[in-house]
């Protein structure tokens, strides 16, 4: 419940500060000076609040203690790619030289809000990998839950598991997005995993792996 209070009061000041600004585009209710200190001020209250809906559900979450922390590119990629389109959008609004310049406050008041909440969440390995009895949850941005009957085969190669699904589909693990004192540690923890699943590794998987295979 006080996560969704949260919620509900990050997205309402955000919906007062996009409709002081339309409505100062269209009516100039207010002049220049009190416009900045409203959004100024709304910012401020709209990046607390996304920091305290995140540290809401990070006290709720129950994480795996054995967990590797795990920051793939595309995670990385999808970010930059969200960011960079909201920076340039409020980059040609801020060049305008008019009021749209207000909606430019707007968007880079979102990047920062979700700059400091990716930040927390590399900060509380909030992105892992861990291995449970009969299946792999791979955290990021959502939970993916690869199950052991689900596998039928698993390549390795290049420092990465390919896990070839019975559906055809592939999940790739790569183990080098890894912190570099876990990774020896998950590669091991792993073929264990993928033997006591009683799962096929590849001819070329068995040979890489032959230090580690039991």
């Amino acid at each position: 419940m006080q996560k969704l209070t949260i919620s509900l009061f990050k997205q309402l000041t955000l919906l007062v500060a996009l409709v002081c600004t339309i409505t100062h585009l269209f009516v100039k209710a207010f002049d220049k000076n009190t416009m900045i200190g409203l959004l100024i001020g709304l910012g401020i209250l709209y990046v607390c609040l996304a920091v305290a809906e995140f540290s809401t559900k990070m006290a709720k979450m129950s994480l795996p203690f054995d967990r590797f922390f795990y920051l793939p590119y595309e995670v990385i990629s999808d970010k930059a790619i969200r960011l960079g389109a909201f920076a340039i959008a409020g980059g040609v609004l801020w060049i305008s030289s008019s009021a749209l310049v207000f909606l430019a406050g707007l968007l880079f008041l979102i990047i920062l809000a979700d700059v400091l909440v990716f930040i927390l969440k590399v900060k509380q390995k909030v992105y892992y990998i861990s291995l449970f009895a009969n299946y792999v949850l791979i955290s990021l941005e959502r939970e993916h839950k690869v199950f052991a009957s689900q596998i039928a085969g698993v390549e390795y190669r290049y420092d990465i598991f390919y896990l070839k699904l019975k559906d055809k589909k592939t999940v790739s693990l790569v183990t080098d997005r890894l912190a570099e004192n876990q990774k020896q540690i998950f590669t091991q923890k792993f073929v264990q995993w993928v033997q006591r699943n009683q799962l096929e590794f590849t001819a070329e998987a068995k040979e890489k792996l032959q230090g580690i295979m039991q």
